[in-house]
């Protein structure tokens, strides 16, 4: 049934406000919990927080009084809403496992998303980005079982799969190359601009807690790890947000986040096992539609636009989670060796000798990548890399890491087993890397 949020009644915005014992709720057992239900706890906590960041920089461009009250009431309000859901996360939780929870949203949120977009351009901007996210998911997995002696099953319970994707050491791109052509705010259908709205803030959640938590181990593999892969978010955020039309004014991109909080909120209360998420998700969606019915009456008043015309009437269900493998392999098939372009993409083999990244990668890869150390040290300690997923795509793990990559690869990139990785550290540094590799970093003893 079509569920239309500029007609339903929701909370009012006095009524909000909750006391520190209501705001800090019992967090889930990780040992309990549905891999899905944590997705959402983790998708909600991101869009959230791009709300609160909409918001603030909304109020740095504004001096209307009574836009800027509004702004900072609602604001508050969303702001306990953040902290609601972010402290439902257990303390016994990991960084690795929640990581390997980040990745798992990525990869399934990002399916979804793709499957049901109606823009062909979009869908193909989802896919390329959907397999860089799953070759994140393969590389953290093999320094949760180094580090943390965990397999990733017992986070994602099967239902995403742990295999390579687009090989990580290839998601660095000149930066340019990452800017997508964008929507025209008339002619994009609601559901184009819900889904990328809520990917861009899954990505910059995803950024915001690589770059920010991965020093926290003493690894140097796995803290080189979390800062090569923060950088891919990053290009990820620009990717995604590059899709958005900038032509909107600031009052149609608040009604649209308050549209996608509502969008997403709905498709966790409708979807969500645990009876006790259920009601918060509910609680939180009559929390939103009051601010959406706000956000409407503010465009009507100083733009004079009904918010249908931006929004339509029917809410669409973008943070839905279910199994997507068999989407996942479909895409992997047939879409690993697509490269970027300015505006476009291309395959691998029809790229020019001076495409712009291979610049890029020269630069950042020159001494290796930490993306190829963690699968060397995985099949150095137990003879294989380590791979969940089924029988069909388990022998063809090597060709995808492999064959898939660009035509400079990083000096230690992984062998196909035991016998090519062995001599991954002298392949990866000669005699003159190395002496350089010394002197960069004397400079930082001096």
């Amino acid at each position: 049934m079509a569920f239309n949020p500029l007609t339903e009644k929701g909370t009012p915005l006095e009524k909000q406000i909750r006391n520190w014992k209501q705001l800090v709720m019992a967090p889930y057992p990780k040992q309990l919990v549905d891999a899905y239900t944590r997705c959402r706890i983790i998708l909600m906590n991101g869009i959230e927080n791009e709300a609160a960041i909409f918001s603030h920089q909304f109020a740095r461009q504004s001096d209307n009084k009574e836009l800027l009250a509004t702004l900072a009431q609602i604001r508050r309000a969303e702001h306990q809403q953040q902290i609601t859901v972010n402290y439902l996360n257990p303390a016994d939780a990991t960084i690795l496992e929640t990581t390997i929870a980040y990745e798992q949203v990525a990869v399934d949120l990002t399916s979804y998303l793709a499957r049901t977009e109606p823009d062909k351009y979009v869908k193909e901007t989802f896919d390329f980005g959907l397999l860089e996210d799953f070759d994140h998911l393969y590389r953290y997995s093999q320094m949760l079982d180094l580090i943390e002696g965990k397999d990733p099953t017992e986070i994602t319970q099967n239902k995403t799969d742990i295999f390579p994707g687009r090989p990580t050491q290839d998601h660095h791109n000149d930066p340019i190359l990452r800017l997508r052509e964008h929507y025209q705010k008339n002619k994009a259908h609601p559901i184009s601009k819900v889904n990328i709205l809520t990917l861009t803030a899954a990505e910059q959640q995803t950024w915001m807690f690589y770059k920010d938590h991965g020093w926290e181990y003493g690894s140097p593999e796995l803290r080189q790890l979390y800062a090569e892969i923060s950088n891919v978010e990053e290009e990820h955020v620009t990717q995604y947000e590059s899709l958005m039309d900038p032509n909107e004014t600031l009052l149609e991109k608040w009604l649209l986040h308050e549209y996608t909080e509502c969008a997403n909120y709905y498709t966790c209360y409708s979807t969500e096992s645990d009876n006790r998420l259920k009601l918060l998700w509910e609680t939180f969606l009559n929390y939103e539609l009051e601010h959406l019915r706000i956000a409407g009456e503010m465009l009507k008043k100083y733009e004079g636009i009904e918010p249908e015309q931006i929004v339509g009437k029917e809410l669409p269900t973008p943070g839905k989670f279910e199994e997507n493998k068999e989407y996942v392999t479909q895409v992997l098939n047939n879409t690993v060796d697509r490269r970027l372009t300015v505006g476009g993409f291309a395959n691998k083999a029809d790229l020019p000798a001076d495409w712009p990244s291979y610049r890029y990668q020269d630069l950042v890869n020159a001494y290796g990548v930490p993306s190829e150390t963690v699968v060397s040290l995985r099949i150095a300690s137990t003879g294989e890399e380590l791979i969940r997923a089924n029988p069909q795509l388990v022998g063809r793990a090597a060709q995808f890491r492999i064959e898939a990559l660009d035509a400079n690869p990083a000096p230690n990139t992984a062998g196909a087993g035991l016998e090519e990785t062995e001599p991954m550290v002298n392949r990866a540094l000669g005699p003159k890397q190395a002496m350089e590799s010394n002197e960069f970093a004397d400079m930082f003893k001096k």
